[in-house]
């Protein structure tokens, strides 16, 4: 026993001042707790992982369409494990990284793509992964891609859900999003504070995180600069307004959710949101702010399933 004992000591001293190492220990951690597999598929030419979850075979999750849940701008399929929480296992659930997102990079000599890109990988990731049609649902940057997605691509989406979504000039103009418009970049982790203030803007309540993984995180925000302003710059202008010329295509059924507390994209998007898709419900949920599934998670499922169960 004192030689296990020991051992574990070793290896928790090794992985704590190995931040990569603690980093992906913690992922793996995480997906075995939630009941999530790594899965890849080839997409364009390219590997692209994703997580999956939910049984095929379970008798619920063939009753009802997949689930694709797309992450925000900076992060990865596995900041989606609070979704996967909330919906498994009674429906099949896939959340891919981005292109230039966690572990699927761009090529080094490749551009970024812009948001009709993107909308058009969503659609091709689909296809590779024979989810046949799907409910989306996306958050912030990817709320505002869900959206023009199922404009684009009526016959796939069977469903719209839109968390924190960009996309719209939102009728408050709070101060990220003045930054937004003046071209700066609010949601660089390249220091020790902007980290601390990353997430005191996108939480109502922080979650702890271990210093080995915010050294992790800072350091993959520090290599990945020039890549992250290129690809910001490319999406800037679809993620302020871009959905303006789009919206009105969306025949999805869709429900639109902000936190009141949001201090990312302001809950003022929701009406023009509203006003700009047919027949769109939308709930402001108290007591979040821009991570509404962290922040308020009762609320969020209720919602969340209410929605996708009618």
């Amino acid at each position: 026993m004192l030689v296990v004992g020991g051992a574990i000591l070793v290896g928790g001293a090794v992985l704590w001042n190995w931040p990569s190492g603690f980093a992906a220990a913690l992922t793996t951690i995480e997906r075995v707790m939630t009941g999530v597999r790594l899965e890849r598929v080839q997409v364009d030419g390219r590997t692209v992982p994703f997580l999956s979850g939910g049984s095929p075979s379970d008798p619920l999750a063939l009753e009802r369409v997949p689930v694709l849940v797309l992450h925000g701008w900076n992060a990865t399929k596995d900041d989606m494990i609070p979704h996967f929480r909330c919906l498994l296992p009674s429906r099949r659930v896939v959340a891919p990284d981005l292109p230039g997102f966690g572990e699927n990079p761009f090529p080094p000599d490749a551009k970024p793509l812009d948001a009709d890109g993107y909308i058009q990988w969503i659609e091709a990731f689909r296809v590779a992964t024979n989810l046949g049609i799907v409910d989306v649902h996306g958050h912030s940057m990817s709320g505002a891609f869900a959206a023009a997605y199922a404009a684009a691509y009526p016959n796939s989406v069977r469903k719209l859900v839109m968390e924190s979504a960009a996309g719209l000039m939102p009728p408050k103009i709070n101060p990220f999003m003045q930054l937004v418009l003046d071209g700066a970049d609010p949601l660089n982790m390249e220091s020790d504070a902007a980290f601390e203030q990353d997430l005191k803007l996108g939480f109502v309540k922080p979650p702890t995180v271990p210093r080995p993984l915010q050294r992790f995180l800072i350091g993959q925000a520090v290599e990945r600069r020039v890549m992250l302003a290129a690809m910001l710059d490319s999406l800037r202008p679809f993620l302020l307004d871009g959905n303006a010329s789009r919206i009105s295509a969306i025949r999805a059924p869709t429900l639109i959710l902000y936190g009141a507390e949001d201090h990312i994209t302001d809950p003022s998007l929701l009406q023009p949101y509203l006003r700009g898709i047919r027949g769109a419900e939308g709930l402001i949920l108290s007591g979040a702010g821009h991570d509404i599934f962290w922040d308020n998670p009762d609320a969020a499922k209720q919602a969340l399933l209410d929605f996708l169960d009618r």
